[in-house]
């Protein structure tokens, strides 16, 4: 798990490795935890490092999901996300065959849903490809 705790969100170093996950052909699913930061600004972050166009789908709300084969997908708050959404995304990240990333935010874990059976098991181990856990006070 890569830590970014640094005060400008994440070190030069850790910078680096951020860009090469979030650009190029071949991008992992991110999956960030937001403790003790703002999600706000961590997505305002990731906006300048992600391969466009990135569509933010703030939630609890409408889930909308890109039609098009290509960009990044911003899930900001995905324990906002009800079962059914669970269930739309699962489907729609299992059947696109373009290069969309999808990056989520939380600020609660999520494993602790999957073992009460209020996250979809499958859908957390897709979203969590790569986990990154952004700590600390600005």
């Amino acid at each position: 798990m890569l830590v970014v705790n640094s005060p400008d969100f994440v070190s030069f170093s850790d910078a680096d490795l951020l860009r090469v996950v979030t650009s190029g052909g071949r991008r992992p699913n991110l999956l960030v935890e937001c403790t003790g930061r703002s999600a706000e600004a961590i997505v305002d972050r990731l906006r300048v490092l992600c391969g466009p166009p990135v569509h933010t789908c703030r939630l609890p709300g409408p889930l909308v999901l890109p039609a098009g084969g290509f960009g990044t997908l911003v899930l900001h708050d995905v324990v906002g996300l009800t079962i059914r959404q669970q269930v739309e995304l699962s489907d729609w990240m299992q059947r696109r065959h373009g290069a969309v990333q999808v990056i989520s935010l939380t600020e609660a874990p999520i494993a602790p849903l999957v073992r009460d059976g209020r996250f979809l098991e499958g859908l957390f181990y897709r979203l969590n490809t790569i986990s990154i856990s952004a700590t600390g006070q600005y």
